[in-house]
């Protein structure tokens, strides 16, 4: 894969971002760093996470591994040539607007309830 592209892997939660380098075999996928080797992994069990920061993020699907804050970042957009292995980009079906104005409805109902 070009090594132009910008990728980093996490683990668990709150360990740090480790820059990485993907290289793909078939359906299955490794990160390299240093003289670290990750174990494979396939794009199948990949889940997208949402855009943050800047990254897509991927994360294995739940259940997968037993390891629920794993997760593979790209910085901008995903490479074009793992278009067709990678789950499709989805945007949430309500925005953080959408749940801000649900969250204040919330509110207002139960304080009128409560003052009832």
């Amino acid at each position: 894969m070009d090594d132009n592209i910008s990728i980093w892997h996490r683990e668990t939660k709150g360990a740090r971002k480790r820059s990485v380098r993907m290289e793909t075999i078939g359906k299955t996928f490794l990160f390299y760093e240093n003289e670290w080797r990750s174990e494979a992994y396939y794009f199948g069990d990949l889940v997208y996470r949402g855009l943050k920061g800047g990254s897509h993020i991927f994360g294995l699907e739940d259940g997968i591994k037993a390891r629920p804050h794993w997760q593979v970042g790209f910085i901008g957009s995903p490479p074009a040539q793992l278009s067709g292995l990678l789950p499709k980009l989805k945007r949430p079906a309500l925005g953080r607007g959408a749940m801000a104005v649900i969250a204040i409805l919330c509110l207002v109902i139960v304080y009128l309830a409560a003052a009832a």
